[in-house]
């Protein structure tokens, strides 16, 4: 391998190197002091919860998602302290009528929508800042999943309150630990997402969107 080529090939490994290192960096700076899990007394009267899309069964082993089980029991405890007017159940159309099945489960009362368009974290937030523009919207997943998701409020809304997080328990199951690596690739292709001005999966209009859970 000639020289020059050598460089070539070292120098944009380290520019893909660093942008990946920056990218993860920048978006997980969105979550900084933003996450009321540990100080709900700062939770918003009236805020809308944003419940983010999982699968609730592993689709190979049929297994029971620990990180769904653990994302619905977060929604679930921050409806219980009275001050979540809506939910928006966000994911592919079987993942957000399977977690508003789970919600009412669990006892949570509070009106649900559902967003069956969500078919990225892009869609969900967007979705979400095109109809809620005047309510705090508080998104709700693992922790690693709500950075990405306040970084993305940050740059496609115009609320004048600033999205916060409410994260689920991370868990120990090795899914757990596959999201995770999964999402820190998922942090770079959000911000070329945003460089380039990627347009939402669904072209569905937000209005005709959200369907009301019984």
């Amino acid at each position: 391998m000639s020289p020059i080529r050598r460089r070539t090939i070292l120098g944009v490994s380290g520019l893909l190197s660093a942008f990946f290192i920056i990218s993860n960096l920048w978006i997980w700076s969105a979550g900084w002091g933003r996450n009321l899990r540990n100080t709900p007394e700062q939770i918003p009267q009236d805020a809308v919860l944003v419940l983010l899309g999982l699968d609730e069964r592993d689709e190979k082993t049929g297994k029971l998602s620990e990180c769904f089980k653990l994302r619905i029991d977060a929604a679930a405890q921050l409806c219980r302290t009275g001050k979540i007017k809506l939910v928006v159940s966000s994911g592919l159309n079987n993942q957000a009528r399977t977690m508003a099945d789970r919600l009412r489960e669990a006892g949570v009362t509070t009106p649900i929508v559902l967003d069956p368009y969500g078919w990225r974290t892009l869609d969900s937030v967007k979705r979400a800042a095109a109809v809620f523009l005047d309510e705090p919207v508080i998104y709700v997943s693992q922790g690693w999943h709500c950075d990405r998701a306040l970084w993305l409020a940050d740059r496609l809304s115009t609320n004048q309150h600033k999205a916060m997080s409410y994260s689920a328990d991370f868990g120990h199951e090795p899914t757990a630990y596959f999201n995770y690596v999964r999402d820190f690739l998922a942090k770079p292709k959000a911000v070329i997402d945003w460089l380039t001005g990627a347009k939402p999966t669904t072209t569905v209009d937000v209005a005709h969107g959200y369907k009301l859970y019984p």
